[in-house]
């Protein structure tokens, strides 16, 4: 990615939009649909249809044909990616000969490249058909959101699958519900996906709207249970208004400079004495028994940390040093490991691709936090302060949680979000489409 982002391409005059644009677009507006779909009949079946994986697959397909008739030249990337990301699952395929764990590598690996081609896809359709481009934007947001809201509601009917399963410990705790979605972490980070676009969308012109979205957002995140949404939906409704108002705060910024250090001490003390505070905050009984268990560290990172101790020390313990700097792969760690999947994307990534997939996590998250920081800083008041909260938080949420970067559920909007910065820098600002 390079901050190539220059206001000639806004003076391009509109093109036509192809069949396969319109195509592509009715498939993302209603993605978050099939998977709903698959659920349900996962759950009435007990068996998946496997409908979303290739509903995904075939707008994947769409995406690459756009980009092979139109941006050929930017598909380079494609095969230098998936040769390096390999390399070390690849030996480890040879050795073990479980094809199942290779599959399974090859699809994390896919899963990688997707938000990036579908960014450059609707980076180029923002080029070539502004106003389209902008129209499909706001609505396929608008629709996930809708879809995603539906869904909890229904959880609270007693429809679909719960947040958490229940242990010998916990066994009368409230369970939270996901409606007919399947991966919890998955959908938190969709929710803050989907809400910081909303927030940022409506929040210069319409107030009411905004503070639709919050209620909305916060009543998911309570049903689901997870500290990822609660955190994450408060922290937008923070940052993004923040952002969006830099041509009003920059005046008092001597006052912001001594809030910021009067805040990061208050912090500092809050950490010092978090220990007791733990001991009297009004905490979930998961929670609690979480930290009683684990420690702090452990209630953070949800014994995450265990894992990735534990999947360290297996691949020390089974593999040369070579191996693992381009990493054994799913194929070689669900050979020793009970576990394979730390459930922490940066960890997941070095243990599963080495250094190649490290790369790629700093590569995708600094790319991207840097274009979204350099259209913020051109046009504050514009969409560019949604995309650079989001990409900041789900940076925090992906160094935390596992299925972010790696995501089914996510790369569709994420993609399109992050090639929609052409747009921040247009003179239009943001327009009510949705």
């Amino acid at each position: 990615m390079r901050a190539s982002v220059t206001s000639q391409h806004l003076a391009m005059s509109e093109r036509p939009v192809h069949l396969l644009d319109h195509a592509i677009i009715f498939m993302a507006k209603w993605y978050l649909l099939i998977d709903a779909l698959n659920g349900f009949l996962l759950q009435q079946l007990g068996q998946g249809m496997q409908l979303s994986v290739g509903y995904k697959a075939l707008l994947l397909l769409l995406i690459f044909l756009s980009l092979l008739k139109e941006r050929r030249a930017h598909l380079w990337f494609i095969p230098l990616a998936v040769c390096t990301l390999l390399i070390g699952p690849f030996y480890s395929f040879l050795l073990t000969g479980h094809q199942a764990g290779f599959h399974y590598d090859i699809s994390m690996v896919v899963k990688l490249l997707s938000p990036v081609l579908a960014a450059i896809y609707f980076y180029h359709l923002t080029q070539r058909a502004e106003q389209f481009a902008r129209q499909a934007l706001a609505q396929v947001f608008l629709i996930a959101f809708l879809i995603l809201l539906s869904n909890i509601l229904l959880g609270q009917f007693g429809y679909g699958f719960t947040a958490y399963q229940p242990n010998d410990y916990l066994p009368d705790q409230n369970l939270g519900t996901k409606g007919f979605f399947r991966a919890t972490n998955e959908l938190s980070a969709l929710l803050l996906l989907l809400t910081g676009f909303l927030l940022a969308y409506y929040w210069p012109s319409q107030k009411l709207k905004f503070f639709a979205v919050l209620i909305a957002a916060l009543f998911c995140a309570h049903s689901m249970l997870t500290k990822t949404a609660m955190g994450g939906v408060l922290l937008l409704a923070v940052l993004i208004p923040l952002l969006q108002s830099k041509a009003y705060w920059q005046r008092f910024s001597g006052l912001i400079k001594i809030g910021l250090g009067l805040s990061v001490l208050v912090l500092g003390l809050v950490i010092w004495q978090l220990p007791i505070l733990l001991e009297v905050l009004p905490l979930s009984a998961k929670l609690r028994f979480t930290y009683q268990q684990q420690g702090i560290l452990g209630l953070v990172l949800s014994s995450r940390d265990l894992f990735v101790l534990e999947n360290w020390r297996l691949s020390e313990l089974y593999f040369t040093d070579w191996h693992r700097l381009f990493g054994v792969g799913y194929t070689a760690m669900d050979t020793y490991s009970g576990k394979p999947l730390t459930e922490i994307d940066p960890a997941d990534l070095v243990l599963w691709f080495g250094l190649p997939g490290l790369a790629w996590f700093c590569w995708f998250f600094v790319g991207n936090l840097r274009l979204a920081w350099f259209a913020w800083s051109q046009n504050p008041s514009s969409l560019a302060a949604g995309v650079l909260a989001v990409n900041f938080i789900l940076l925090i949420v992906a160094s935390m949680a596992g299925h972010v970067l790696t995501s089914g559920m996510l790369w569709i909007p994420w993609g399109m979000l992050n090639g929609a910065l052409l747009l921040c820098l247009s003179p239009k600002g943001i327009v009510d489409e949705a």
